[in-house]
């Protein structure tokens, strides 16, 4: 393990799986997406037309909360580089779990504009701070340019025959999959438990908070065990 312990492939399709989940629960319940601000932007100018001003407020700040989210992450991996704190995101994951978990509480759920804005505002910082699997790009909140991986290093193993295409094809495969089995997993929780339903989410993000944060101290504990030697 190194400082990029961000890049590791099961902390970025676990993310994957998260953003499918929030995507689609997002969608369900408060009838805008977390992430997909093209989604958002078309479905605000459809609902203007229709005079429907109060679903055009809800995406619009989505959109805006997103967008001020996306800098607040650029300042941030800027601050932490220049402070020279490498682990500065195992907070960020820590951060996330407490959003939704005050967002599964009661006295919020008469609000949902205010819990659209929380949620794009989240996923927005996550995007990205989260952005590479082993020095390869991804998206963990939505997935059309994974789709795009997908199909063009597929093309170019088949008709190449080289192996950095396969890896990468392997690779955006498996961020797609794990995107698609979080909007199952949310669709299904959804009709099950309710609202009930972002506890989940709540709970994988503390779960990869917590093994990332043991794996991290483990890392620096022996780091320091060979500094002594």
């Amino acid at each position: 393990m190194d400082n990029s312990f961000h890049e590791n492939r099961s902390v970025g399709l676990l993310l994957t799986f998260i953003g499918g989940m929030m995507d689609s629960y997002t969608y369900i319940r408060y009838g805008a997406f977390a992430s997909a601000q093209t989604g958002n932007i078309i479905l605000a100018i459809i609902q203007a037309y229709e005079r429907q001003w109060n679903m055009v407020g809800k995406k619009m700040l989505s959109t805006l909360f997103f967008f001020i989210g996306i800098l607040l992450a650029k300042f941030m991996i800027d601050y932490f580089k220049k402070k020279e704190l490498h682990f500065w995101r195992l907070f960020l994951l820590y951060f996330e779990a407490a959003i939704f978990l005050v967002i599964s509480l009661d006295f919020l759920q008469p609000h949902p504009a205010l819990i659209t804005i929380m949620i794009a505002f989240t996923a927005a910082i996550q995007w990205v701070s989260f952005d590479k699997i082993n020095g390869l790009a991804y998206t963990n909140l939505f997935t059309t340019g994974n789709l795009k991986g997908v199909a063009t290093n597929l093309y170019d193993y088949l008709s190449t025959k080289d192996q950095g295409a396969k890896t990468r094809f392997i690779h955006f495969l498996l961020v797609v999959t794990a995107f698609i089995a979080g909007a199952i997993v949310s669709v299904f929780s959804y009709r099950m438990i309710e609202t009930k339903a972002v506890l989940i989410i709540a709970g994988l993000f503390l779960y990869l908070a917590l093994s990332e944060t043991f794996l991290v101290w483990r890392f620096q504990r022996n780091t320091n065990i060979l500094h002594k030697k």
